[in-house]
């Protein structure tokens, strides 16, 4: 219930009362759930607070819009898996649209000191660098930079790296998974992150970074570092 009295800001008890609904499967997968006005009638609350909510849960991948019809549920569960595309793969198929990669870099490099750093790597050593980019009808869509440790330079092993990399990680090598550590930072695009996925400069993105570990070793096999418009969930192709 939406309390005025309560010091937490009136659209963050919308938003939990609606992920409330979803959690506990009053609205399932694929219900759409009531417009912006309908919102705004039932719990009584201003356009702004109640779009805001909305945006929210849209944003975290328990909703998405198709254009001209209204805002659906997706998943009762946030996108936090190992796959890192996986909230935005099953978005797109849920309307029929298929993603692809396109490999743009693969090498094998030596961080510098400031890499180092954000590879949380305590040694420095070289690495194999990975860059791809996720397109839709040819559009860009997200850019993708992978760092893996030296013991896993997927190029020389004649994987296919246009495909899925938590296949060949999982099933392939039957790497095991001890341990993710994530962060995701809304921010206004750099120039060249601008044109690569052909978006407005004032277009904000959500830059994710996850550092992946496997047993018995401190620090992480694999960086990657993820960037997609923060508006993802409302595109339509």
């Amino acid at each position: 219930m939406i309390n005025r009295r309560n010091p937490v800001p009136l659209y963050i008890q919308l938003k939990e009362e609606l992920l409330d609904k979803i959690k506990n499967e009053i609205w399932e997968r694929g219900y759409q759930i009531p417009t912006e006005k309908e919102l705004i009638e039932i719990y009584d609350l201003s356009r702004a607070t109640v779009r805001k909510a909305v945006e929210i849960l849209i944003n975290e991948g328990y909703l998405y819009i198709k254009k001209g019809i209204g805002t659906f549920v997706a998943r009762k569960h946030p996108a936090i898996g190992f796959e890192p595309l996986i909230s935005l793969t099953y978005s797109l198929e849920a309307r029929g649209i298929q993603a692809k990669n396109r490999v743009e870099k693969r090498e094998v490099i030596v961080p510098n000191r400031k890499l180092l750093k954000k590879l949380r790597w305590k040694e420095q050593d070289s690495c194999f660098y990975l860059k791809r980019l996720r397109l839709v009808k040819e559009m860009p869509l997200a850019i993708e930079e992978s760092y893996f440790s030296k013991k896993y330079q997927l190029n020389q092993k004649g994987f296919d790296l246009s495909g899925s990399l938590a296949k060949i990680l999982l099933q392939d090598l039957k790497i095991v998974i001890s341990k993710i550590e994530q962060i995701v930072t809304p921010r206004l695009p750099s120039t060249k992150e601008q044109q690569e996925l052909q978006i407005e400069q004032d277009k904000l993105i959500l830059n994710m970074e996850r550092w992946i570990y496997i047993e018995d070793q401190a620090d992480p096999f694999y960086y990657l570092k993820f960037i997609i418009p923060g508006d993802i969930y409302s595109y339509s192709y």
